[in-house]
């Protein structure tokens, strides 16, 4: 079962990411994913995106036009997620954390 993950992508002043390609790349082997398989969103011109991800752990990169690529973070899709948007997943607490 996937988890929808959309928003808006804003840069640092509030203002849309435009010309950008969200990409998510396995980190390891799961039921429905296998390991290094790479998944993209591109967001329209206002930043909106929305993606249906399997569960699994993801490298986040984003790649800009004209801009070297920048590694966001990596998020981890249970599958009992709820959905939400790119933050809310880099910004939450993993097992690892707890550990």
């Amino acid at each position: 079962m996937t988890v929808k993950i959309s928003g808006v992508l804003k840069d640092g002043t509030g203002k849309p990411v435009q010309n950008c390609t969200i990409v998510l790349k396995a980190r390891r082997t799961s039921s429905t994913v296998v390991v290094n398989t790479v998944a993209s969103e591109n967001p329209d011109e206002a930043g909106r995106y929305s993606m249906d991800v399997e569960h699994g752990q993801y490298s986040v990169t984003l790649l800009v036009e004209g801009f070297p690529p920048s590694h966001a973070g990596t998020i981890t899709v249970y599958e009992g997620s709820r959905p939400g948007t790119l933050n809310d997943f880099l910004g939450a607490m993993t097992e690892d954390d707890v550990r």
